[in-house]
């Protein structure tokens, strides 16, 4: 049975003109961002979408047409400008609250291996050998339903990204923001780290229906025990 699957990919939404910009982004990558920080804060996003509704409104005087000014005097040149921002907020201000995700440890076992192989500059849900997210999932457990995967390039906050994945600037259909607000899903994994070309990549992976393996299930019981 093949599953249905959601591979948005955020690089060229933001991170290009992010790195050109600011060249001393790859030197900084912040240690606080993980993933447990990371699924907090879409958890925030699905149970809380009038706050992030509010958060998006504050962000709007930074744009000036397609561009959005960052912290740091960083100019970003958006795809659709205020467009993008104004269908995210009306979104949001429309959403119903969500279930919480669970952290799952296989999912973010998935995602660290897909963030490791792209650190040298790589994008895209594909891996060198061919991989793609299903794979490098199911190393880890067995979905039964469906699973989906988001990637961000570029942002160094937990908030960054999931503010930007929320936009969609530029993504037809909004796959990114479907995938945090999908209700089927009840898992997800994260990991984040340095890449050569955007300075950070980070990589999100959804499920329904996912049962990890008993190594992973091992490592988890050995970790809680102490």
């Amino acid at each position: 049975m093949r599953l249905p699957l959601l591979l948005p990919i955020a690089y060229s939404l933001f991170a290009p003109l992010l790195f050109a910009a600011d060249p001393s982004a790859s030197a900084a990558i912040p240690d606080h961002v993980t993933a447990a920080v990371i699924i907090h804060e879409m958890n925030l996003a699905r149970q809380n979408p009038a706050l992030y509704a509010t958060l998006l409104e504050q962000r709007r005087q930074n744009y000036c047409g397609g561009v959005y000014l960052l912290p740091g005097n960083v100019r970003l040149r958006t795809h659709e400008g205020t467009r993008a921002l104004d269908d995210a907020i009306r979104f949001l201000r429309r959403a119903k609250p969500q279930p919480l995700l669970a952290l799952s440890p296989g999912l973010c076992l998935a995602a660290a291996d897909h963030c490791r192989e792209q650190a040298g500059g790589a994008v895209g849900h594909y891996g060198s050998h061919g991989s793609d997210p299903g794979n490098r999932i199911s190393r880890y457990g067995l979905v039964s339903q469906s699973w989906a995967e988001n990637i961000a390039y570029g942002r160094h906050t937990a908030r960054e990204i999931v503010l930007a994945l929320i936009v969609d600037d530029g993504v037809r259909g909004r796959g990114h923001r479907k995938n945090i607000f999908n209700p089927t899903y009840n898992v997800a994994g994260a990991a984040y780290g340095s890449h050569a070309r955007f300075g950070s990549v980070c990589s999100i992976d959804f499920a329904s229906g996912y049962v990890e393996n008993r190594f992973v299930r091992a490592g988890s019981d050995a970790q809680n025990s102490f």
